[in-house]
């Protein structure tokens, strides 16, 4: 499967959980096509503080903005750099120590796995992801890796972790996180289509995961993270009442949601139709619900 244009963009540049000035700074250059600046962000960087973990961050997200703006060749370069930064640091330091080498090294996978796609080689890209996910068991990585698959594969394939109750209707999925403020954005518009085509037999599901996150708790328990989710969907989510948001491990780790929120599309045969981890518009997503529900 080739993903248009515009479908990689936003795939490209989706969060990951590492922030700091630079990587900050670079992204926001890459995000307006500007290479050049985010080069130059990122070698004023290296001169000041030298080849520590951020820098690999940055590094990668070189690879990213130049393969984003087609020149797959830089990216590749970017890519070799990337590669060479973050064996090095994996000699004294793991990836549970340090966001920026997590998020230098699921880039690192993602970017070369997107390389071979745009070359050509789908078949290449799939073995590699498919090698890589069973040595990576942080969540972001192993996420990351399965978001690529998934990118890859998914579309056309059986909906995994799908209830046998949820088969033979249309099924929306509404992957979000409790922390998230482009899921609370796009809500609105999620609870406007749950309204126009429930009626017609789509089901909205907005499963979830615990991210070990609850305001002012340092270590909140699971108990503590679940009336936390439940209090968010209740007072941010309030259009979406009556769908069903179980949390879930398995369904975000296999749909790959290393980005939330992330969207599927499955028809009444369980086949998925659509997998978009990135928001979008709600011309968008009424046209593709239309056409999974038309005859």
């Amino acid at each position: 499967m080739r993903l248009p244009k515009l479908q990689w963009l936003a795939v490209f540049l989706i969060a990951v959980p590492a922030s700091a000035a630079v990587v900050s700074e670079v992204r926001f250059k890459l995000s307006a096509g500007d290479l050049s600046s985010a080069e130059a962000l990122v070698e004023d960087y290296y001169l000041t503080n030298g080849a520590n973990s951020e820098y690999a961050a940055a590094v990668s997200w070189l690879a990213r903005g130049a393969l984003t703006l087609g020149r797959t060749e830089t990216a590749a370069r970017y890519l070799e750099e990337t590669k060479t930064l973050v064996a090095a640091l994996l000699k004294t330091k793991g990836v549970d120590d340090d966001n920026f080498l997590e998020a230098a090294v699921g880039a690192s996978i993602e970017v070369e796995a997107q390389i071979l796609a745009v070359r050509g080689e789908r078949d290449r890209a799939v073995a590699f992801l498919e090698s890589a996910l069973p040595r990576w068991k942080t969540w972001w990585i192993a996420a990351r890796i399965q978001k690529n698959l998934n990118l890859l594969t998914l579309e056309g394939q059986a909906a995994p972790e799908l209830d046998a109750q949820d088969r033979g209707s249309p099924v929306l999925l509404f992957l979000w996180a409790h922390w998230c403020g482009d899921c609370k954005a796009q809500g609105p518009s999620i609870a406007r289509l749950k309204q126009k085509y429930e009626p017609r037999g789509l089901r909205v599901i907005a499963p979830t995961r615990r991210y070990g996150d609850v305001p002012k708790v340092e270590h909140p328990t699971a108990a503590q993270e679940d009336q936390e989710i439940e209090r968010v969907w209740k007072t941010s989510y309030a259009g979406l009442d009556g769908a069903p948001h179980p949390v879930s491990e398995a369904i975000m780790q296999r749909y790959g949601v290393s980005s939330t929120p992330t969207l599927v599309l499955i028809d009444r045969e369980g086949i998925v139709r659509m997998y978009r981890p990135t928001r979008m518009t709600e011309a968008e997503l009424s046209r593709r619900i239309e056409a999974l529900l038309t005859p």
